[in-house]
């Protein structure tokens, strides 16, 4: 991530003490008056965050290791920071506004070992992008796939990962993995107001991760892996991937036809609530469409959500002009989505699947869709910066564009 540095002197001060002196009451357990140093902050914001941004809210806080005494000071004022000489750990958070604009951005800052004496007296605060609400998100993503042995197309050895972004364990059961309906290059009109961008997601997938509820644990900075075949592909193809260690794959049962799913029975599959496919879904080889984590509403069942979410739509074909039918689509409310991805190859785009307030922007795999180089990549999702328990923070800024980052698989 590029930084811009922004000095800010005397922004923060604390909530009870102030003085050349802390009276220990509100600030640690110690009664006693204890002298205290002045402290610059050298602050630093990503890059992209306008400089006339103005701070909602926010909050310091300051742990000295060797006494254990915490110290915690709001955002913003303009008497300066104030701590007794020691050893500090210390954690930010900050809530702004951008110019013109009344959406709310969270901001994370984390300090470790901030020595403060009367020679020493400043620390830099490098702010990172931290969304509190997406406790779980997507941290890989590979659609694309390996080349096959010829180069000509890629493989199903495709898969992503589920991040848990928070220094709490988190619990992966009942979450739903959806693919949009619409994909990211189309120029139709759609008709029904439902099925607008901005009044719900429709999807044409809703794959569930299984469990009662505290069965599939995700510990901080850790992430579950889905694969569409838990398999090791390499014995098929040199250099493809070996899902043998997948958590999960998505596994579609066909009774019919010649085109038949592999399934591993040593690891678990997905509950399959919907598919539009009838024999295997396989996501976009080109990366157009788009994806969400989605938690449902509590009581919600297969059964009860296709029969009370049904998508079907009318739309205007952009090559002819006739007014059609769409099938095979559910509504996702999107108070239900944990995190959504926008994916578009860069020449075909024309609009996302997702509202803007999911995500206002979309990763690329390639400029174009026939663009045999996105084979073996995958979209990663950079880091942000490290928690104040030490795990890695990934970016989440609701721009898949500013998130992820394209890298090889090998």
């Amino acid at each position: 991530m590029t930084f811009k540095k922004i000095i800010v002197k005397s922004l923060l001060v604390p909530m009870v003490c102030a003085g050349m002196a802390i009276v220990a009451t509100g600030c640690s357990d110690d009664d006693n008056v204890t002298e205290t140093y002045s402290v610059e902050t050298v602050e630093t914001m990503p890059e992209g965050v306008p400089a006339g941004y103005t701070v909602i809210s926010g909050q310091l806080a300051c742990e000295e290791l060797n006494t254990g005494k915490s110290y915690t000071f709001i955002l913003p004022l303009a008497n300066g920071l104030r701590v007794p000489a020691g050893t500090y750990n210390m954690s930010a958070t900050m809530t702004v506004t951008y110019p013109g604009n009344d959406a709310e951005h969270s901001f994370r800052a984390v300090v470790s070992q901030q020595v403060v004496s009367a020679q020493q007296h400043s620390v830099t605060l490098a702010w990172f992008h931290y969304n509190p609400g997406n406790t779980l998100v997507f941290g890989e993503i590979y659609f694309a796939g390996s080349p096959n042995a010829t180069g000509t197309n890629g493989l199903y050895d495709t898969y992503f990962t589920v991040y848990n972004n928070s220094d709490e364990v988190q619990y992966a059961d009942g979450l739903a993995i959806v693919e949009s309906k619409f994909v990211n290059t189309t120029t139709d009109r759609i008709l029904t107001e439902a099925n607008r961008r901005e009044a719900n997601f429709t999807v044409q997938t809703v794959y569930v991760i299984p469990g009662s509820g505290r069965d599939v644990a995700v510990s901080p900075g850790e992430s579950i892996k889905i694969a569409d075949q838990a398999i090791d592909w390499s014995a098929q193809v040199g250099g493809a991937l070996d899902h043998t260690d997948a958590d999960f794959e998505w596994y579609d049962e066909v009774t019919t036809g010649t085109i038949r799913d592999t399934d591993n029975p040593a690891v678990p599959n997905l509950d399959k609530w919907f598919s539009y496919s009838k024999t295997v879904w396989l996501p976009s080889n080109q990366c157009n469409r788009s994806y969400a984590l989605v938690r449902f509403p509590e009581g919600m069942t297969a059964e009860k959500f296709l029969s009370e979410r049904n998508g079907e739509y009318q739309y205007v074909n952009a090559a002819t002009g006739k007014t059609l039918n769409g099938t095979n689509a559910y509504l996702i409310d999107y108070a239900w989505i944990i995190d959504g991805v926008n994916l578009c190859t860069t020449e075909d785009f024309t609009e996302t699947a997702l509202s803007a307030r999911i995500d206002a922007g979309y990763a690329a795999i390639s400029d174009k869709k026939a663009d045999k180089k996105r084979f073996g990549r995958k979209l990663v999702r950079k880091r942000a910066g490290v928690s104040a328990e030490g795990n890695t923070v990934l970016m989440d800024t609701d721009n898949s564009a500013s998130d992820f980052e394209v890298v090889s698989v090998k």
